[in-house]
């Protein structure tokens, strides 16, 4: 009896990071190419694109906050989740530039916070019954390469229905959300712990706090420059495909084939980080993603294929570790706060710089040359964090020495 209830949890913990996913793969992938078509310039575009990391850095922390407060974790995924299924509708709004932009911001006050307050919870959860989060994950990309193309096909049909569609897998998800465990008391952190008047306003600013170890510096910067380059990848595939005479239909089909290519990452990722380093890993998958960047300029369908196989290992390899990295270097009480920096950092200030960047590199440039430029971005930048962590890691071992 007691096995099957903890089968039971994990496959609860598994759909809920399925539908997580499948929400997205519903109307995100066709969102650019759908401002493209509708007059928006590429400029205007990375504009759009901002909007939600740039929304998300001042409210992912609030509801971060509010959740390891109070403790009521489940709760506050679930109000979120439900904001965004009514705000995704927004886009209906209009096709005007002034129309995209509030419907992006609504969205984005909701939206931006299922990932971290969602993984909180299932590393959490997975921690306490022994579950491999590396196989619950795999809900997630295995939800999202089957409904991407489904959606694809359906969006190719009329583009306007992603957003319908996008509601309904978020309600989909708040259901799957009612299905986990209740949240704990011992979640909650204690008054006297979060009123803390020695303290200098410095110091209670200073969120890094939170972290056991000083190399998140160094692994927060790789999570930045992959999410830059990440970040324009995907916000101008879509554009870049449009503008190669293929459809909506093709794009599902491109973006089932990066979730297909984290399969075997998620089966293996585990043994790798037994056999090596977090911060080596995240080195190299920056300088993959310079390649794979590189590689969309062969400007066909093979090419498009041959970058998205790279997507298990310029993705899948930095989310996963630095998530599992964080959550196994903060205290319980500060999980979601822990997964709400590593999402800033990414999803937040790396989008930023990834999308607005990007717009004027396609603007100034075009296509294939601003993804030709953005390639030697990335592998300059990763080279210059990887020299200082090589430097961090000398200056370490000297001080033992002395010790």
């Amino acid at each position: 009896m007691k096995h099957r209830l903890q089968s039971n949890k994990g496959m609860h913990l598994l759909f809920v990071n399925a539908f997580v996913y499948i929400s997205l793969a519903l109307y995100i992938p066709y969102t650019s190419s759908y401002y493209s078509k509708a007059g928006i310039n590429a400029v205007q575009i990375g504009i759009l694109l901002t909007i939600g990391p740039l929304v998300s850095i001042f409210i992912q922390p609030l509801w971060a906050v509010i959740s390891d407060r109070t403790g009521k974790k489940k709760r506050i995924l679930s109000f979120v989740i439900l904001g965004s299924a009514l705000t995704v509708l927004t886009y209906y709004i209009g096709k005007t530039f002034q129309a995209f932009l509030l419907a992006a911001f609504l969205l984005s006050i909701f939206s931006t916070s299922i990932i971290p307050l969602s993984d909180a919870i299932i590393l959490r959860n997975a921690k306490k019954n022994h579950y491999d989060f590396s196989k619950i994950r795999l809900g997630g990309t295995i939800g999202y390469a089957i409904m991407v193309n489904v959606s694809g096909a359906i969006v190719k049909m009329n583009p306007q229905w992603q957003f319908a569609l996008g509601c309904i897998g978020y309600v989909l998800l708040l259901l799957f959300v009612q299905l986990l465990p209740k949240d704990e008391m011992e979640d909650i952190v204690p008054v006297q712990q979060v009123h803390l008047p020695k303290q200098s306003l410095k110091e209670r600013l200073n969120i890094l706090k939170i972290f056991e170890s000083k190399q998140i510096f160094i692994l927060l910067a790789f999570a930045f420059i992959s999410q830059v380059g990440l970040s324009f990848h995907y916000s101008f595939l879509g554009v870049y495909m449009i503008k190669l005479g293929l459809s909506e239909g093709t794009i599902g089909f491109i973006n089932s084939v990066s979730a297909i290519s984290e399969i075997p990452i998620l089966f293996l990722i585990n043994r790798i980080l037994k056999k090596s380093s977090t911060m080596k890993i995240t080195a190299i998958s920056c300088f993959l993603l310079g390649l794979r960047i590189m590689t969309v300029t062969g400007g066909n369908i093979v090419f498009l294929i041959l970058a998205q196989l790279l997507h298990g290992l310029t993705y899948m390899t930095v989310y996963y570790s630095c998530a599992v990295f964080i959550s196994n270097h903060v205290k319980p009480e500060n999980q979601s706060k822990g997964q709400s920096i590593l999402m800033i950092v990414q999803g937040g200030i790396g989008s930023i710089v990834g999308n607005i960047l990007g717009g004027y590199l396609v603007d100034a440039l075009g296509l294939k040359h601003a993804y030709q430029s953005m390639s030697l971005v990335i592998v300059t930048a990763s080279a210059v964090i990887l020299v200082c962590q090589l430097i961090y890691q000398k200056a370490s071992a000297k001080k033992e020495l002395h010790n």
